[in-house]
């Protein structure tokens, strides 16, 4: 092997080992990239959780609600229907 031949292989060599710092480089960025984005993939979960158990909160008095209010609002209509046509005898 020659000088010109051993300089040659040298700077292939010296292109490969910048080539592939280069890639590890792009390759810890990504990385990062993919941690970022699971970590607020993670917070995300955490709010859509919190969301929900308040939403099943709030359904669940509403369920408690409706169980006194509709009957109410059944009596209120029948006792104002009662006044007009019997009391008031409005015709």
């Amino acid at each position: 092997m020659d000088a010109d031949q051993a300089a040659r292989l040298e700077r292939l060599l010296d292109e490969g080992n910048a080539l592939r710092r280069e890639s590890i480089t792009l390759q810890q960025q990504a990385l990062a990239a993919q941690r970022e984005v699971i970590e607020e993939t993670r917070e995300n979960l955490r709010r859509a959780r919190e969301v929900n158990e308040r939403a099943m909160e709030i359904n669940s008095r509403a369920r408690k609600l409706q169980l006194f209010a509709l009957p109410l609002i059944l009596l209120l209509v029948a006792y104002v229907s009662w006044l007009l046509f019997f009391k008031l005898g409005v015709t």
